[in-house]
């Protein structure tokens, strides 16, 4: 039992940590280091501005990341608010990630891809926004629903 708990903590971890960047940054990465020019207009002002973007919204999604949990243990009071609050910030995330693609010469992000990775997000936080289970990598306790938050980032 304990061995598969602790399997299933270095796997969330992995994932915590391989997923903790903003969609934005995602997409200026992918931007910046783009070898089949798919973004033929990623040296323009426009693009330029938009690519300084990215710097905002990792700061947004990493306070979001320490703050849920923080916020949560305040319970099923705070849980709504909470939850709408990162479907909000996670939904101005993604468009504006679409957005960056876009003014840089690539296609948007479909809405109904939005749409759908925004569901996937909003139900995994909801369904464990309460739960006041943790994992412990490395002896620091981290919650699971930080840890899943971040892992379909």
């Amino acid at each position: 039992m304990f061995l598969m708990i602790k399997k299933l903590a270095i796997m969330i971890s992995v994932a915590y940590l391989a997923g903790c960047a903003s969609q934005t940054a995602k997409m200026a990465h992918k931007i910046d280091n783009d070898k089949k020019n798919n973004y033929q207009e990623r040296r323009t002002s426009i693009c330029k501005n938009m690519l300084n973007k990215r710097d905002n919204e990792d700061f947004i999604f990493n306070s979001r990341m320490v703050a849920t949990p923080i916020i949560g243990v305040l319970g099923l009071i705070a849980a709504p608010a909470i939850l709408a609050a990162n479907i909000s910030l996670d939904v101005k995330d993604r468009l504006t990630a679409s957005n960056l693609s876009e003014k840089c010469g690539g296609d948007p992000i479909k809405k109904t891809k939005i749409v759908e990775d925004v569901t996937v997000n909003g139900t995994l936080g909801l369904l464990l926004q309460g739960s006041n289970i943790a994992i412990y990598p490395g002896g620091e306790e981290v919650p699971i629903s930080t840890a899943a938050e971040a892992s379909t980032n």
